[in-house]
C-alpha cells in the first residue's frame, strides 16, 4: 500500500487520466494527492477527485512562482477559502506553498521575498484555519522557509520532493512533531548523497513519499515521463538507505508503515 503524496497527473501528455488510475493496483499504489498549481488547476484536481473518490485527493493552493500573475492577495485567498468550503470533502491540503528563489538575481531579491511571503504567510493562516496540512517549496530557500514557519507557529506540515539536508530536516523534525519529510525521485540518483544521507537517518515515522510526476522520472525509469507508479522506486529506495543504516523491519511493514505516515499527515483514513 503506497500513497503517491504530490502528483500533477493532469500534465501528463503521454497516458490518460483513466489509464493512470487503472495502473495504480500494478505498483501498490492505493491513493493519489493530486495538486493544482493555481486556481484553474486547483479545480481540475478537484474534478478528478469527484471522479475517482477515495483513489484521487485534492489540494488547493498558489504556487510560489505563479504568486505575481495570481492578482490581488485578499481576492485571490478568498477564492482558494472558498473552493475549499465547497469541495471540503474532496480537499486535503494546501499546496504548494513556501519561497522559490531559483530564478531570481540579488536585486530582485526583497521585492520577490516580499510578495511570496505575503502569499505564503496567508496560505498559512488558512491551513490553520482548517487544520489543514501544508505542502512547503523550499527551492534557494530553505532559511527563508523555516523563518516564516516558526514567526507564524505553523506546525502541521511536509517539506515536499526534500533535496536539502540532514541538518535542516532535523531543526524541522525537532520544532514540530507533526512534519514529515516527502522523498521523491531525487533520492533514487546516485548525486543525491545529502538526500539519501538524510533518507538513511531520519526516523521512519516522518517519511511519506511522491512522484511529483509528470515530472522527472526515478533513476531506474529515467527518461519517461513520470507517473504515480514510479512512488514504489522510491519507497523502496528509502527502505533500503533505512536497512543499510539501522532499520529492523521488512519491507512490507515498513510500506505499511509509511502508508499510515500518508494518512495520518492528510486525515484520512
Amino acid at each position: 500500500m503506497i500513497i503517491d503524496t504530490h502528483s500533477h497527473i493532469y500534465l501528463n501528455t503521454h497516458q490518460s487520466i483513466d489509464e493512470i488510475v487503472s495502473w495504480l493496483k500494478n505498483d501498490w499504489i492505493e491513493k493519489i494527492i493530486s495538486i493544482g498549481i493555481n486556481l484553474e488547476t486547483s479545480q481540475k484536481c478537484i474534478d478528478m477527485a469527484k471522479k475517482y473518490p477515495g483513489i484521487i485527493y485534492a489540494t488547493v493552493w498558489i504556487h510560489p512562482c505563479d504568486v505575481k500573475e495570481a492578482g490581488e492577495i485578499h481576492d485571490v485567498i478568498q477564492k482558494l477559502e472558498q473552493l475549499y468550503l465547497e469541495n471540503k470533502e474532496f480537499v486535503v491540503g494546501i499546496w504548494e506553498t513556501g519561497y522559490d528563489f531559483y530564478h531570481n538575481s540579488l536585486e530582485d531579491y526583497e521585492k520577490e521575498k516580499n510578495i511570496q511571503e505575503q502569499f505564503f504567510t496567508a496560505q498559512i493562516e488558512l491551513a490553520k484555519k482548517y487544520s489543514l496540512p501544508l505542502i512547503i517549496h523550499t527551492r534557494n530557500s530553505k532559511n527563508e522557509v523555516f523563518e516564516t514557519l516558526q514567526k507564524n507557529n505553523a506546525k502541521k506540515y511536509i517539506l515536499h520532493c526534500f533535496s536539502e539536508d540532514l541538518e535542516f530536516a532535523k531543526k524541522n523534525i525537532e520544532y514540530s512533531s507533526e512534519c514529515k519529510i516527502s522523498f521523491s525521485w531525487i533520492v533514487t540518483y546516485k548525486s543525491a548523497l545529502e538526500v539519501q544521507k538524510t533518507a538513511s537517518s531520519i526516523p521512519y515515522s516522518r517519511i511519506i513519499v511522491e512522484t511529483d510526476s509528470p515530472y522527472l522520472a526515478p533513476q531506474p525509469v529515467r527518461g519517461t515521463q513520470n507517473i504515480p507508479n514510479n512512488t514504489r522506486y522510491t519507497l523502496e529506495k528509502v527502505y533500503e538507505l533505512q536497512k543499510q543504516n539501522w532499520l529492523d523491519m521488512i519491507f512490507d511493514e515498513f510500506m505499511k508503515q509509511i502508508y499510515q505516515n500518508s494518512l495520518d499527515i492528510f486525515g484520512l483514513k
